[in-house]
């Protein structure tokens, strides 16, 4: 499904958009936005199978774009109560506080459509499984014991896989994964929630990445996509701004 404003972006182009939309934003907030692109990580997916809650969806968007990830995916192939469609459309704002406006929320009903998009960037995979117990990883055959978190090394570009909140993630995830992990844990609890699980993750994954250099690894053309999507998603009603623009500079409207 195409992102909100993507004909504007394809006709006008980033630097008509950036020219046009900045002059009415708030001191400042240009240059916050711009800081914040120049961090973001393309190389460093965040991957679940099979959502059970789509409020675990909804705070998954929101830790990963905090952590300055770019790409979230949801392989959704078995049936479950609400899925995260349509860019997000069906997670819950409350939560993510609108999150998945400043990112690539990717959506699959099949393993194999995921996988060939994956395969196209290039992405090694790090599955995260639950630590060796009487019940953990119970339905699945991991043939290989799972590296500690912090003794893993993960290496980009790279896509961290989450599973089911009931059953983890399906074989055929953990089979095609280059490595596995887990988070050890130490108390009575035998288990995390999933968000919880994610993030603790990403900021290990994320961290180790930025220790080597606080940027992030947008090409400069990217970044100024980035920044006429974010003008568009911040003005208000910027079609019809645009539009008025063009009118006042005898401009023709491309549209």
């Amino acid at each position: 499904m195409p992102r909100p404003h993507e004909i504007l972006l394809k006709t006008l182009g980033p630097e008509t958009i950036i020219e046009l939309l900045s002059p009415f934003l708030a001191p400042g907030k240009v240059e916050r936005m711009e800081k914040v692109i120049a961090q973001r990580l393309s190389q460093v997916w965040l991957v679940v199978e099979n959502l059970y809650d789509p409020l675990n969806g909804a705070a998954l968007v929101r830790t990963a774009e905090a952590m300055g990830i770019l790409h979230v995916a949801f392989i959704q192939e078995r049936e479950v109560k609400a899925l995260p469609v349509g860019r997000g459309k069906r997670l819950s704002q409350k939560i993510t506080i609108g999150a998945e406006r400043w990112m690539e929320v990717h959506e699959f009903d099949t393993f194999e459509a995921a996988m060939d998009v994956f395969s196209r960037h290039g992405l090694r995979h790090y599955a995260a499984v639950a630590p060796p117990s009487d019940v953990g990883n119970a339905n699945v055959e991991l043939g290989r014991m799972p590296a500690l978190l912090a003794e893993s090394t993960f290496v980009p570009p790279l896509a961290i896989w989450f599973g089911n909140e009931r059953w983890g993630l399906s074989q055929k995830a953990v089979d095609v994964a280059d490595a596995a992990f887990t988070i050890p844990l130490h108390g009575f609890s035998q288990s995390l929630n999933l968000s919880v699980s994610a993030g603790i993750a990403l900021h290990h994954v994320v961290g180790s990445l930025r220790a080597r250099t606080a940027d992030g690894d947008l090409p400069e053309p990217q970044r100024r996509e980035w920044l006429a999507r974010c003008l568009l998603e911040t003005v208000d009603r910027p079609e019809a701004l645009l539009r008025e623009l063009h009118a006042r500079q005898g401009r023709p409207w491309p549209l």
